[in-house]
Order: C-alpha cells, then structure tokens, then sequence
C-alpha cells in the first residue's frame, strides 16, 4: 500500500542548549510525531537531538525520524560529520540516516550544493529554533527557493519557534512567528493542509474495531 507522510524539518543549533531551549526542541519533535509527519533534522546534536529524541518518544507514531548527514568539510567525501568534541553524525535518535558527499553548508550557496540544500528540498514544512550560522543559512535558503520568495510570510512553509529576540531582523519580517508551541501546532497544520496534507486519521485500535463492529 502507497502511504506518502508530509516531511517536517526541524532547524537549530547544534551545540548545547539550555534546559528550557532542550525542552521546546523535544516538545516540537513530539508534535510532528503527532501530526502523523516524518520528522527531518541535519541528523546532528543540539536542537537537532533533542527534537530527534521526542519524536522518536511517542509510540504510536506514523512517520520516521529521518537525519541527512554531512562530510566533514575538511576530509574526502565519504568522511562523517563530527561536532565540536568529536561526536560523530547522526545522533542516536535517527532512525533513517542518509549519508551524503555534502559539506553542511557554504558561504556560496547559491552556487555549490550543501547538506542544508537537502533539508530545505525536501521538508513540506520548517521549524526553525533559534541558531548559529548554519540555522540563519538554512532560513536564507527556505526564504529563496521553492517560489518561497514570491509569497507573503503567512503563506510560507517556514515557522519560526522561540525567543523572537534571538532571530534576525530579516527572517523576523520574512516568517511567522510562533510563541508559543500550541500556536506553533497551528501553524504546522495550516502549511500541511496546504500541501494536501490533512489531519491524521485515527488508528482503530482492537477495542474500537470490536465496538464499531458491534454498532453496525
């Protein structure tokens, strides 16, 4: 049987984070595993663990957590990613990891492919927490392709999550922001069902099965 599941992304730094900021990322991950989503992170540590590791908490969950791993920048093509101590990609909450030739990003991305090109390809939808200089990349990106240029900001597929102070002014003015992570929820499900992608259908359970069968 053909199932397609939309792909949300979610972007953020991939250093040590706060328990409050630990937190939210975890928080979102669960709520793209109940939205019936797969979930797509640069497969390394930070916000991109943290949403991993929720995600991959909730049980009945329909989608994957999915991870696109760089090359180390400096090594040949098939060398893994590592963070700052040394750990290497993905984080153990990836459930699907793909591998890829790709450096994580380039100050020239207009011009030469990077893994953060593959994370804004292929998401229906983008939360983005606050981060460094590869999460402002990354929203740079999502604001240049895919027509994403021509649009207004609440008709974009990208959500900004977090202390709005900590993003820029220019991806302030170029997406909406949510405060908090129920209107983040809604958010999601408004971009999602602009893609085609309605609510997820509620799973039978065999209690609910025995009981609809009773009914007819």
């Amino acid at each position: 049987m053909l199932r397609k599941l939309p792909i949300v992304a979610v972007l953020g730094q991939g250093s040590p984070l706060t328990a409050d900021r630990a937190r939210l990322a975890h928080e979102i991950g669960a709520v793209v595993a109940r939205l019936g989503a797969h979930l797509l992170t640069g497969a390394g540590f930070g916000v991109m663990q943290a949403a991993a590791e929720g995600f991959v908490a909730v049980a009945d969950r329909a989608g994957f957590s999915i991870g696109v791993v760089p090359r180390d920048p400096e090594g040949p093509l098939e060398s893994i990613n590592r963070d700052e101590s040394g750990r290497p990609y993905p984080n153990a909450s990836v459930e699907i990891a793909i591998f890829t030739p790709l450096p994580p990003r380039a100050a020239e991305w207009r011009d030469m492919p990077t893994r953060n090109h593959v994370n804004i390809f292929s998401a229906d939808a983008i939360v983005a927490l606050p981060g460094n200089t590869g999460t402002k990349n990354e929203l740079d990106m999502a604001a240049f392709y895919r027509g994403e240029a021509e649009r207004s900001p609440t008709e974009r597929r990208t959500i900004l999550l977090g202390p709005v102070e900590e993003f820029t002014h220019e991806h302030r003015n170029l997406f909406v922001h949510a405060p908090s992570l129920s209107e983040a929820e809604t958010h999601l499900r408004r971009i999602l069902a602009a893609h085609g992608f309605g609510p997820r259908p509620r799973e039978a359970t065999p209690d609910r099965a025995f009981a609809a069968e009773r009914r007819r």
